[in-house]
C-alpha cells in the first residue's frame, strides 16, 4: 500500500508542475504578454521558455521551504530527550528540502541569462549575462541563486534541526528577496508594493510548501503522527491565507485604478481568477481542519489543493509577466524625479511638532506587522487569565504601547518626511531605537510565551522551544553583555552615518528595511540588557549596567555634538537629487537632526537610570526574601552553624562538623544566586522558566548591598552591628528575628572568615 502511495505522490508533483505551466501559458495569452513585442522583437526562448523555468523555480522554493518548516516545526519528534536529532522521517524531509532548493538555485541562475536575453531581443549578439548582471533584477536573481544554494547546502549536511532551522532561515531571505524582481521592485509606490509582495511570496511558500511536502511525506507517517503534524500546520495556514488576502489587496490597489478593472480589463480578469482560487484553497483548508484524523479524506482535499494551487500559481507567474493597467515605471525626470526616486510625493503641511501626529503616510505592512505583535500578545494574556493565571497589566500596557510607537514611527509624520528631510529621520531614529524596544522589553514578551504556550513533550520544537534555545546560545551570551550590547548600539551609528550605508538606505527599499531592522533589534538588545525582565543566561552587575549606560548615551550625546558641528552634509546626492532644499538649507536641517539626537538622548538615560536602580532595590528585598524563605524552612540551621563556627573561634564550642559547614555553604550559595526552589516566583507572581525565575536569575546581580553592610538600621531594631559581627559577640541561636537573620547573611557574604 505504501509503495503504491509513494508511487502515486511521485506522479503527483510533475502533473502539477504541468498544470502549473498550462495555467500561466493561458494567463500569458489572456493577457496578451505571449505577443511578440513591437520594440525590441523577444526570443521564443524567452516567450515559452520562461514560463517552464519560473515554474520549476517556484517549485524548488515550496520544496524548500515547506520542508525545512515541516521538519523543524511541525513533525514529532523521536523522544523527548533527542529534541534536536533528526529521525528517518525528518532526515527524508530535510534531504528533499535539499532537492527543492538545488532545483531553486539551478532555475534561479538560468533566469539570469534568460533576462539579459529578453533585454537584449533576439538575435541581438550581446552578452545577455553582462546585461543581466549589470541592472538590478539581474543581480536580485543572482541573490536569490546563492541563498538557494546556501539552503541546499545546510539541508544536505544537517545532523539536527539545529542546521536545517539555519537552512530554513537562508531559504526565507531568498524567499524575501524574491519580492524585489518583477513589478515590486520598480512600483509606483514601491514601499507598498514591495511588502506586499514579500508578504505575499512568504505567506504562499508556507501555506503551498506545507500543504505540499505534507502530502509528500504522509505515506511515511503513521495516523497519529499525521493528525499531529496537520493540527500543528494549520494555524502557519491560517495566517498565511490573512496575510495573502491582506497584501493581495494591497498589491491590486496599487497597479488597478479602481476595482471595475477586475472585469474590465485583462489583467483585471486574471487577478479574479487567482482570488477565487485563494478563497476555494481557504474553504478547502477549512474543511481539511475539520477532518483531522481521517487519512483518506485528508489524501483527496490534499489532491484537491494541489490542483487549485497550482493554477492559482500559473496565474501568478502570468500576472509577473503582464503590464498592469496602471504603468508602475516613473522615470526620475523633472517634476516625476521625487516620485520616481521615493515613490510618494512629500506632503503639503510642513514639517514640525504638530505634523509628526497629524499627518499619515501608510505602510500597510509595517501597520500589519504592529498590529498582529499586539493581538498576540493579548492573546497570550487571555490564555493566562482563562487558566487562572495572573499577568501584571502594566507589561501589557508598556507591549501595547511599544506596538503604538512603531505604527507610529512607521505610517506618522515623521515617516512622511523621513525620506525628505534629515530632521524627520533622526526623530524615526530615535523612536525607533529609544521609545519602542524599551516598551516592548518591559512587556516581557519571552516570559509571557513561555507561560502562555504549552511546551512540547514529544522530543520537537516548537516557537516556544525555538526562542529559549536561541537565548541561551552562545551568541546570545556574547551579545547579552553590556559593554557588547553598548558597543552596538552606539558604534553603529558611526558605521550608518559617516559611510555610504545611510545614502544606501535612503535610494533602496532594501537598505530602507535593514535599517530600520538594526535600529529596532539594537534598541532592543540594549534595553534588555539593562532593563529586561525577561530571563538571561548569566548574571550582570547593575554597577556595570550603570557604567555601560552611561558610558553608551554619553557616546550618543557626544555623536550629536559631532554632527552639529560637522562641515559636510551626510547623504549629499541623495538630497540633491531630490532638489528640494538648497546646500544652506540642507544644513540648517542637518543640524537640527543633530541636536534632536543630542538633546533626545538625555530622556532615556534618566529613565533607564531610574528604572535600573528601582530593579537593583527590588533585586535585594527579593533575595533577602528568599534567604527569610530558606531559614523557615530549615530552622534556621545555617545561622547556627555559623554561630558555632564563631564559638569555635573562641574556643567555647567544638567547630561544626564538615557536612555541616559543607551544607551551610551550599545552601547560602543557592541562595545568592537564586536558585533557590523557592525563588520560582518574582515579586508579582511571574512563574519561571525551567532553570530561571523571569525577571530575577540571571537579571540582576548577586552582589550584595553596601548599605545593607554598614548601617545596623537596615537590618531592622536588635540587629547586632558590624563591629559587633567582627568582634565575635555571642550570636542569637536558631529561631532569631527576620532581620538579625539578614544581617548575619549579609556579613557571611561581604566578610568570609580567614
Amino acid at each position: 500500500m505504501n509503495s503504491r502511495v509513494l508511487r502515486i505522490a511521485a506522479l503527483a508533483v510533475p502533473a502539477l508542475l504541468v498544470l502549473t505551466v498550462a495555467s500561466a501559458l493561458v494567463g500569458l495569452f489572456a493577457t496578451g504578454a505571449a505577443e511578440p513585442a513591437t520594440l525590441v522583437p523577444a526570443s521564443p526562448l524567452v516567450t515559452w521558455g520562461m514560463p517552464v523555468v519560473r515554474a520549476l523555480h517556484h517549485l524548488g522554493l515550496l520544496c524548500a521551504v515547506g520542508a525545512g518548516g515541516t521538519a523543524v516545526l511541525l513533525l514529532p519528534g523521536p523522544g523527548r530527550r533527542d529534541a534536536t536529532a533528526l529521525d528517518p522521517v525528518r532526515r527524508r524531509t530535510v534531504r528533499l528540502g535539499a532537492a527543492g532548493a538545488l532545483l531553486w538555485a539551478v532555475a534561479s541562475v538560468t533566469l539570469i541569462p534568460l533576462g539579459g536575453l529578453e533585454a537584449a531581443g533576439a538575435d541581438s549578439g550581446l552578452d545577455i549575462w553582462q546585461i543581466a548582471l549589470n541592472g538590478d533584477l539581474g543581480r536580485t536573481q543572482l541573490t536569490i541563486a546563492v541563498l538557494a544554494a546556501l539552503t541546499a547546502l545546510a539541508y544536505a549536511l544537517a545532523r539536527s534541526t539545529v542546521l536545517a532551522c539555519w537552512g530554513l532561515a537562508f531559504a526565507g531571505l531568498g524567499v524575501a528577496a524574491l519580492g524585489l524582481a518583477g513589478h515590486a521592485g520598480a512600483s509606483l509606490d514601491h514601499v507598498n508594493a514591495v511588502n506586499a509582495m514579500v508578504l505575499h511570496l512568504v505567506a504562499v511558500s508556507v501555506w503551498a510548501g506545507g500543504l505540499l511536502v505534507i502530502g509528500l511525506i504522509a505515506p511515511w507517517l503513521d495516523d497519529e503522527r499525521l493528525t499531529t503534524t496537520v493540527r500543528r500546520f494549520s494555524p502557519w495556514a491560517l495566517a498565511a491565507v490573512a496575510s495573502l488576502a491582506i497584501s493581495g489587496l494591497v498589491s491590486a490597489s496599487i497597479r488597478m485604478s479602481a476595482w471595475g478593472e477586475l472585469l474590465s480589463t485583462d489583467y483585471g480578469r486574471v487577478v479574479l481568477v487567482k482570488a477565487i482560487g485563494l478563497v476555494t484553497l481557504a474553504c478547502l483548508g477549512s474543511v481539511q481542519r475539520r477532518r483531522l484524523g481521517e487519512r483518506l479524506r485528508f489524501r483527496h482535499l490534499a489532491a484537491t489543493e494541489g490542483v487549485v494551487m497550482a493554477v492559482v500559481i500559473g496565474a501568478s507567474i502570468a500576472l509577473g509577466r503582464s503590464a498592469p493597467p496602471v504603468p508602475q515605471e516613473i522615470p526620475a525626470e523633472g517634476d516625476l524625479t521625487i516620485l520616481s526616486l521615493v515613490g510618494y510625493m512629500p506632503p503639503e503641511q510642513e514639517f514640525g511638532p504638530a505634523t509628526m501626529f497629524t499627518l499619515f503616510q501608510p505602510d500597510w505592512i509595517a501597520l500589519l506587522i504592529a498590529g498582529s505583535l499586539a493581538v498576540l500578545y493579548v492573546s497570550g494574556v487571555v490564555r493566562l487569565a482563562r487558566r487562572g493565571d495572573s499577568w501584571p497589566w502594566h507589561r501589557t500596557l508598556a507591549f501595547v504601547m511599544g506596538c503604538v510607537a512603531l505604527a507610529w514611527v512607521t505610517n506618522g509624520g515623521v515617516a512622511a518626511w523621513g525620506r525628505f528631510r534629515f530632521d524627520a529621520h533622526m526623530v524615526q531614529h530615535m523612536a525607533m531605537m529609544m521609545i519602542a524596544p524599551p516598551l516592548w522589553v518591559l512587556g516581557g514578551p519571552v516570559t509571557l510565551l513561555s507561560r502562555a504556550v504549552a511546551p512540547r513533550t514529544d522530543g520537537s520544537r516548537g516557537i516556544r522551544e525555538w526562542v529559549l534555545a536561541a537565548l541561551h546560545s552562545r551568541y546570545s551570551q556574547l551579545v547579552a553583555n553590556p559593554p557588547v550590547a553598548g558597543l552596538i548600539f552606539a558604534g553603529s551609528l558611526v558605521i550608518f552615518y559617516f559611510s555610504p550605508l545611510f545614502e544606501a538606505a535612503m535610494y533602496t527599499h532594501v537598505g530602507h528595511v535593514l535599517m530600520t531592522v538594526h535600529f529596532l533589534a539594537s534598541g532592543y538588545l540594549f534595553a534588555w540588557v539593562l532593563i529586561g525582565v525577561d530571563p538571561s543566561t548569566r548574571t550582570i552587575n547593575p554597577i556595570l549596567k550603570l557604567i555601560t549606560l552611561l558610558v553608551t548615551l554619553a557616546f550618543h550625546a557626544f555623536f550629536g555634538v559631532a554632527l552639529v558641528s560637522a562641515t559636510w552634509l551626510i547623504a549629499p546626492d541623495w538630497y540633491g537629487a531630490l532638489g528640494m532644499y538648497t546646500t544652506d538649507q540642507l544644513a540648517l536641517i542637518q543640524e537640527r537632526g543633530a541636536t534632536i539626537m543630542w538633546a533626545v538622548s538625555e530622556i532615556p538615560t534618566f529613565f533607564y537610570a531610574i528604572l535600573m536602580a528601582t530593579m537593583w532595590m527590588k533585586s535585594e528585598d527579593r533575595r533577602a526574601r528568599q534567604f527569610d524563605r530558606k531559614a523557615e524552612r530549615d530552622g534556621g540551621a545555617e545561622l547556627a552553624a555559623y554561630n558555632a563556627y564563631l564559638a569555635s573561634l573562641r574556643g567555647d564550642a567544638p567547630p561544626p562538623t564538615a557536612p555541616s559547614v559543607a551544607a551551610s555553604v551550599v545552601g547560602h550559595s543557592a541562595a545568592a544566586s537564586g536558585t533557590d526552589p523557592s525563588a520560582a516566583s518574582d515579586a508579582d507572581g511571574s512563574e519561571g522558566l525551567g532553570e530561571a525565575a523571569p525577571g530575577t536569575a540571571g537579571r540582576e546581580s548577586g552582589a550584595p548591598d553596601p548599605g545593607a553592610m554598614s548601617d545596623p538600621e537596615a537590618a531592622g531594631p536588635g540587629a547586632p552591628s558590624p563591629a559587633t559581627a567582627r568582634t565575635g559577640a555571642p550570636r542569637g541561636e536558631a529561631g532569631q528575628d527576620v532581620p538579625q537573620l539578614r544581617d548575619q547573611r549579609t556579613k557571611d557574604v561581604s566578610e568570609p572568615p580567614a
